[in-house]
């Protein structure tokens, strides 16, 4: 068994390229978030694809953002939790907070919820590969 092939992004890059690009390096980041939760869990956050997504949140100012965060929030500790991994850190809450602030800060919280949320991503892929590592005694 090998570890899934997701694509580890540096959370700090995820808020300093989305502050550089006035929030326009986002898009790609979602695009590669939905990409890596389907191969994950077969699925995206909100069970539609990306475009389809994106096209809400550009229709409805992005209030449709919020509920989107938070289903990958959401997502994210269901899979650690369905996983073993025990508690799952949930910060779906925290999301829909910062989301709801991006409306006062000139959206600089919403970067921020894409680095929490891509830092949750990568320790759930470390997780799976120190465990790969541990029942198969190799390298992932």
């Amino acid at each position: 068994m090998t570890a899934p092939p997701i694509e580890r992004r540096e959370p700090a890059l995820v808020l300093v390229f989305s502050i550089i690009s006035f929030g326009l390096y986002l898009p790609f980041w979602y695009h590669g978030i939905y990409r890596d939760l389907e191969t994950l869990d077969g699925r995206t956050p909100t069970g539609h694809g990306f475009w389809l997504d994106f096209l809400f949140v550009i229709l409805t100012f992005a209030i449709y953002g919020i509920w989107v965060d938070y289903r990958i929030s959401l997502q994210i500790a269901e899979i650690e939790e369905r996983a073993g991994f025990g508690p799952a850190q949930d910060t779906s809450v925290i999301a829909v907070i910062l989301d709801v602030a991006s409306y006062v800060t000139a959206f600089f919280t919403n970067f921020v919820t894409s680095a929490i949320q891509q830092d949750q991503l990568n320790r759930l892929v470390e997780k799976m590969e120190t465990r790969l590592v541990g029942d198969a005694g190799v390298p992932a």
